[in-house]
């Protein structure tokens, strides 16, 4: 199984992705250590879509395995990993309240993702639930694909900004892949969250807490958004399943 970098903390293998036993807690004090002492950390919410896909697509395993923290991001990546003491999977707009809270005077954050305005309107929740927090510079990336010069461009902007932190909410696996892709330029964590952005701005209600972590919260999803997510979920979970199935030790 390929070992994640500097990291104390358990591992466990999911179709062959070795996963990071910290809940929200645990990784967001990670992410806000590394974000303080400028330590480049890729991060990667691991869902069972993601995982359905690395058999397919080499560039996102290699992203994977090239990671600092891969994190249990829904209710069956967690289960896998409770001999290793996961406790319950790392939500993407959780991690986000966690590492303001708990980095709020020591971290500045540059979101980059969702559709124009999003990553404004995200920002302005943020600093109204997290007083002093600091968000150091917000945009959307473009519609068409994602080219070297304006990466660069990205990267000059973030070190100009001062931020320590780089959100990243363009979904699974384009937001993967800028991850590795931007790790050797920016030193600092580097955290793709999805639908976070949509989550905090406003523009998709979450799904309500009680449905939160029971792992029925892909129904609620696929209920608000059919026509976007079925794929994901009406295909990807029996991919992700037999991918898991084949890769069990």
């Amino acid at each position: 199984m390929p070992e994640l970098r500097d990291t104390s903390s358990a591992t466990y293998a999911v179709c062959a992705i070795p996963i990071v036993a910290l809940d929200a807690s645990g990784a967001a004090a990670r992410i806000v250590r590394d974000a303080v002492e400028r330590r480049s950390c890729q991060v990667h919410l691991c869902n069972a879509f993601t995982l359905s896909l690395v058999d397919q697509d080499d560039q996102l395993r290699t992203a994977l395995t090239h990671a600092d923290l891969n994190l249990a991001d829904g209710v069956p990546v967690a289960l896998m990993g409770r001999r290793h003491g996961m406790a319950g999977p790392v939500r993407g707009s959780e991690l986000v309240r966690q590492v303001a809270t708990s980095g709020s005077d020591r971290v500045r954050h540059y979101l980059y993702g969702g559709k124009e305005g999003v990553a404004e309107l995200m920002a302005d929740e943020l600093r109204r639930q997290v007083p002093g927090l600091e968000v150091v510079g917000t945009e959307s990336p473009p519609f068409t694909p994602i080219t070297d010069e304006h990466l660069d461009g990205l990267v000059q902007r973030v070190h100009e900004s001062g931020a320590n932190i780089l959100w990243i909410g363009l979904g699974t696996p384009r937001q993967d892949y800028l991850v590795h892709r931007l790790s050797d330029s920016l030193a600092m964590p580097i955290v793709p969250v999805g639908a976070a952005f949509d989550f905090w701005s406003g523009a998709i209600k979450e799904a309500p807490r009680y449905v939160q972590g029971t792992g029925l919260e892909w129904l609620y999803r696929l209920a608000a958004e059919p026509r976007r997510l079925w794929r994901r979920y009406l295909l990807g979970n029996p991919r992700f399943l037999l991918s898991a199935w084949r890769h069990r030790r």
